[in-house]
């Protein structure tokens, strides 16, 4: 579906969480006060048709055969099976709002698809809304996986990950692999930009402190 493809190239990434971690959740305690509309679920696609087996009596290239395969997965027993691989298990939030442009449904379809372990997640908690990407495996370093959900989501993922996620490019799904690495090298430029400027600020502050001090006399008075 064109509405949920990935953004074209990473000058479209935005730098909005270069700087972002995660922050530790308690999804037990948040599923008993929100209930579970936790997770943000996509639309199942013919992939996930196929795995349970709904391709049988219906033609899933065709619209139509799509959308009654769909309900009649909807209306099964295995659908709920499939809802509960897409649930939190790690108590880590990663804060990501999708960038403009990007709808929720869009962010969930292309999370679901080359996010690996991850599911996009939105509740509101003590009157505060938060709004994610959360872990639905564990047991190794899956920075590969929160890096490609951060592309989805339209940014670049947070120097956090980058490290860990460009060793484990090769773990990645090939559609997300170039844009997770242009996203590192504009993370890069942008931290070398942000140094360059740091740089200047520093040399006219010590710049204003010398000229300071050459203008006061001191206590003594001017030099002879």
């Amino acid at each position: 579906m064109s509405e949920h493809q990935l953004p074209s190239d990473a000058t479209r990434l935005g730098l909005r969480y270069r700087d972002a971690s995660a922050t530790i959740v308690d999804w037990d305690r948040i599923r008993r006060e929100v209930g579970d509309t936790v997770v943000i679920h996509p639309r199942p696609d013919a992939d996930v048709l196929r795995e349970y087996g709904f391709d049988d009596g219906y033609d899933l290239t065709a619209e139509a055969g799509l959308r009654d395969a769909i309900e009649a997965f909807e209306d099964s027993d295995v659908f709920h099976e499939w809802k509960d691989r897409n649930e939190p298990m790690m108590n880590y939030l990663w804060p990501c709002e999708p960038a403009c442009g990007v709808s929720m449904e869009r962010a969930a379809q292309l999370i679901a698809r080359f996010g690996g372990a991850t599911c996009l997640v939105s509740y509101e908690l003590d009157d505060e809304k938060y709004t994610g990407i959360a872990l639905t495996g564990g047991g190794m370093n899956l920075a590969h996986d929160i890096a490609a959900a951060y592309v989805c989501m339209g940014h670049a993922p947070p120097l956090t990950v980058l490290d860990d996620a460009l060793s484990q490019i090769a773990s990645m799904a090939p559609e997300v692999q170039q844009l997770v690495v242009d996203g590192g090298a504009r993370v890069a430029e942008n931290m070398r930009w942000a140094a360059g400027n740091l740089d200047e600020r520093v040399a006219r502050a010590r710049a204003a402190i010398a000229s300071t001090l050459d203008e006061d006399p001191g206590p003594s008075g001017p030099k002879a």
